[in-house]
């Protein structure tokens, strides 16, 4: 059961975190439960910094029990050898009591602007008032759920000016938010991070039934819980590593065999390659599509699916190869735009019936849903056609990098498209994805980055 949750949990924190409302809640100071490297326990923390080009992680600063002599012990050597004045490391608040007026509790906020600077080695350890806490780099998938509560933090006195007084203030307002021994309580996937896929909400609530069901396992009050844990991971992991074995040996693994050959039949019917398996025209066509799926792809250009648009029209619709996002609002397109969105999602799905009829595990509706994703047609079509980004924005619920992005790699395809115009002899073709390339390639999606020009 334990081993199941871990499978829904991993699955559910990766759905939320690529959610667009979970970034809004993901800001300095909000609560987060971390998962503990040791596997004891998870640990409460707060949010201090959010991810940035220069540290692609969140820094948090989380709470690590009562320290105990053996637990500091390693620390305390490399102060010694540091230096007192050293502001990596370690180091220990006094009480309160024993602290001087001019290191009160209650010193007066800072109101300098944080500059981004780190000025800690991350991890870095230390204890206030006898509780341990760490400010540590954190990956999305370590984040066990994100609270409802948040706290007031000062981002200069933790990571630039390492303050003791913003340090210990920082670890007892979170001693406070952790009462009997229980983590505040975690937003809601659904209800307040928006999460609407279907299988994503059925995996959720899996995961909150099973935590349910193990609340009331007699198992929590065993003395050889995390002993026991530890042996359920090991022995999963070696039976994993025994079915892999067994299905290399296995005469499973030559049923590939068959659905190579389903896949060189495919190839052969729509001419992609001849009965000598020699390479065609459209064959050396879908060698030049890299970053949409080639059979689809070549298909559009083959039955002059573009030739009719315009510049921009043509590449709001290619942006459905690019695109990644499923669960994206339904765009509002013109008619002659629904009809090309018709047109090549039809074509995707007579590809997914060919490779099914000569037995590739294909589902066509599962191919053409998996491959194009039209969620960016309308935004693109505007942003070709000179809307400002601010206003393209509004037309749709995915987030503006992501926005940035698919134009990034739209005008690849724009490159590539045109590559195989040229193989083909489509001279309009050609100069019709060149205005499109241009027609995107501008402003602020296209401007020069400090991180990447070097400057």
């Amino acid at each position: 059961m334990f081993l199941e949750a871990e499978e829904h949990r991993e699955f559910v924190t990766e759905a939320i975190m690529q959610l667009h409302t979970t970034q809004q809640f993901l800001a300095p100071g909000r609560l987060v439960v971390v998962k503990s490297k040791s596997d004891d326990d998870h640990l409460l923390g707060v949010i201090v910094k959010n991810p940035s080009a220069t540290l692609k992680q969140y820094v948090v600063l989380v709470l690590t029990g009562d320290c105990t002599s053996s637990a500091l012990a390693p620390n305390l050597s490399s102060q010694s050898e540091k230096g007192p004045g050293d502001s990596q490391g370690y180091f220990i608040i006094p009480p309160k009591g024993k602290r001087g007026m001019d290191d009160d509790f209650f010193s007066s906020s800072r109101t300098r602007k944080s500059s981004g600077v780190i000025n800690i080695k991350l991890p870095y350890m230390g204890d206030a008032s006898g509780m341990g806490f760490e400010v540590r780099a954190v990956e999305n998938k370590e984040i066990i759920s994100i609270c409802i509560s948040k706290i007031k933090i000062d981002q200069v006195g933790l990571l630039e000016d390492i303050s003791k007084t913003v340090y210990a203030k920082t670890v007892q307002m979170l001693i406070k938010e952790q009462t009997d021994g229980k983590y505040p309580p975690a937003l809601d996937a659904i209800k307040d991070l928006k999460m609407k896929d279907m299988d994503q909400v059925k995996r959720y609530h899996a995961h909150n039934n099973l935590l349910e069901e193990m609340s009331k396992n007699k198992c929590h009050g065993c003395i050889k819980l995390k002993e026991h844990k530890s042996m359920m991971k090991d022995q999963k992991m070696h039976k994993d590593e025994l079915d892999q074995l067994k299905y290399q040996m296995s005469d499973e693994a030559l049923q590939q065999m068959p659905q190579f050959q389903g896949r060189i039949d495919v190839l052969k019917e729509i001419h992609y390659i001849d009965s000598d398996l020699v390479v065609q025209l459209k064959g050396r066509v879908a060698c030049e599509m890299n970053s949409g799926e080639e059979l689809i792809s070549t298909e559009c250009l083959f039955e002059n699916q573009l030739d009719e648009l315009e510049p921009e029209e043509a590449v709001a619709i290619m942006s459905a190869f690019v695109f990644q996002q499923r669960n994206a609002s339904e765009p509002s397109l013109t008619p002659k735009l629904a009809d090309a969105k018709k047109r090549l999602y039809d074509t995707a799905i007579s590809l997914g019936q060919l490779q099914k009829r000569h037995e590739v595990p294909v589902d066509p509706e599962e191919y053409a849903r998996d491959n194009l994703k039209f969620g960016l047609v309308e935004v693109v079509y505007e942003w070709a056609k000179g809307t400002p980004f601010a206003d393209i924005c509004e037309l749709t619920d995915v987030s503006e990098g992501l926005i940035v992005r698919t134009i990034v790699r739209l005008d690849e395809t724009c490159r590539e498209f045109r590559n195989a115009a040229s193989i083909m002899g489509n001279s309009a073709l050609y100069k019709k994805m060149e205005i499109a390339s241009n027609a995107i390639k501008r402003d602020i999606v296209f401007a020069a980055s400090l991180y990447v020009t070097g400057i």
